[in-house]
């Protein structure tokens, strides 16, 4: 069984380099938004058990039991999503997986066929696939098993992602998605996505808030 973990900031701290364009409460509806497409897009893939959402936010919480998902509860001592990853595994809800899909909350144009190729790239006898984002972080990790390599998510995380599997002579893998490729972080990002329209729970948010007409008034 391949597990698939889904790391979720509070809401107050959610997606601040977008306030010039949107609210704090439309940051926040974005972001409970955007985790219900990821969630989507897991639990369309046979091959992944339900998906683990893991957070300090209870509000996060409820909507990912909301989707179907499990909710891990970060702990206050935990700093960071690194040490929230791997608190979410060691605290696995049900049987430990075989293999493990890490897939950032944002990165709501994520579908599960690009998923779907992610576990596929996945060496069946150990190893790593890596997913970078367009500024060279990382949006979406594969690994065998679980704790093949530690997570090092955060600026850069690209590359150290690689040295981390190169340093245990892993079979490493780079499959470079658009879906995974747009992270959503800046107001660029938002109209990068709006180009690509689909039926999903960010992009109907986004058409009620108008954020077309907003940003059209703003430098290209």
């Amino acid at each position: 069984m391949i597990g698939a973990l889904v790391p979720a900031k509070a809401l107050d701290r959610a997606k601040g380099r977008l306030a010039a364009v949107l609210s704090e409460d439309e940051r926040r509806r974005l972001a409970l938004a955007m985790l219900a497409d990821v969630t989507a897009a897991i639990a369309a893939v046979p091959e992944i058990g339900p998906g683990v959402v893991v957070s300090p936010d209870a509000e996060v919480l409820a909507r990912a039991r909301s989707l179907g998902a499990y909710a891990l509860r970060e702990p206050e001592s935990v700093r960071g999503i690194n040490q929230a990853l791997a608190h979410a595994l060691a605290a696995w809800p049900d049987m430990p997986p075989d293999a493990l899909l890490v897939v950032l909350a944002d990165v709501p144009a994520v579908t599960s066929a690009d998923l779907q190729s992610v576990i596929e790239a996945l060496p069946q006898d150990g190893g790593v696939v890596i997913c970078p984002s367009k500024a060279r972080g990382t949006s979406a990790l594969a690994l065998r098993p679980p704790g093949a390599i530690p997570f090092r998510f955060g600026e850069q995380s690209f590359q150290w992602h690689k040295r981390e599997a190169a340093a245990r002579r892993l079979d490493t893998r780079v499959l470079r998605i658009d879906s995974l490729a747009n992270d959503i972080d800046e107001p660029e990002d938002l109209r990068e996505l709006m180009l690509h329209p689909a039926k999903t729970a960010t992009h109907r948010l986004l058409s009620e808030l108008a954020l077309d007409e907003r940003l059209a008034a703003r430098p290209a």
